[in-house]
């Protein structure tokens, strides 16, 4: 097949997807277009931007625009983060202060989203205002809830304008969640520090809540981990 055919082929697949679908050039390449010649490809891709077909909305991340009679309109940001978090949520998770905000932890509003995703296939990698940090696990409701805790712990200290209540009416719903099996796959994955670790420890000892950490530590005051009396010191 020619150079010209593989063109071809590559941009009538690509012009029946949706309006607005996220075109990650790598993983489509991978799964739908390997028998292609990389070269080949990677010209279709640019003669499909610049016929207005494709947007570029990111290094090798675009977007099918939608077409209207005020213009073109791209792909937003809640497009974005479906494509990386999946339609039931079950591909990734937000973290940071988009995060921290939607359970009312903090007001501070961050124009920027992070993501943890196993969609990507690399290891981090910025879409418009989205930040994505490939995360390759199995984004269960246990999962989710545990890196959601672990990371308010690893940065709760740095999160401005932080709710006391709110925090321990979230770390009070969330320990519930907590499974060995699941922070040592978290440790591998993402592997948090150990005064995160002993913060968990802490918290989790408060709540009477059976654990294994003391097997990552070596005590748990040398690391100035989180003391739940502590969160009564912050501003509410």
């Amino acid at each position: 097949m020619r150079s010209m055919s593989y063109s071809s082929v590559i941009m009538e697949s690509m012009n029946k997807y949706p309006e607005l679908r996220i075109i990650d050039t790598k993983k489509i390449y991978k799964e739908k277009f390997s028998y292609v010649p990389e070269p080949a490809f990677h010209k279709a891709v640019s003669r499909m931007t610049k016929n207005g077909d494709i947007l570029r909305i990111g290094k090798g991340v675009y977007c099918k625009p939608k077409k209207g009679r005020f213009g073109t309109v791209a792909s937003s940001e809640s497009d974005i983060l479906e494509h990386y978090l999946g339609k039931g949520k079950n591909k990734g998770v937000i973290v940071g202060y988009k995060m921290y905000n939607r359970y009312g932890l903090t007001t501070q509003i961050s124009k920027t989203a992070e993501v943890y995703s196993k969609v990507s296939l690399e290891d981090k990698k910025t879409v418009k205002n989205v930040l994505v940090q490939r995360i390759n696990l199995d984004f269960n409701e246990k999962t989710i809830k545990m890196i959601e805790l672990l990371e308010v712990l690893q940065n709760y200290r740095r999160i401005e304008d932080l709710s006391s209540h709110a925090v321990k009416a979230f770390i009070e719903d969330s320990v519930r969640y907590y499974d060995n099996g699941i922070l040592k796959k978290l440790m591998d994955k993402i592997g948090y520090k150990k005064s995160t670790l002993a913060s968990l420890k802490n918290v989790l000892d408060f709540y009477n809540i059976e654990n294994d950490i003391s097997q990552y530590l070596n005590g748990t005051s040398k690391y100035n981990p989180l003391r739940m009396e502590e969160l009564n010191d912050i501003t509410s």
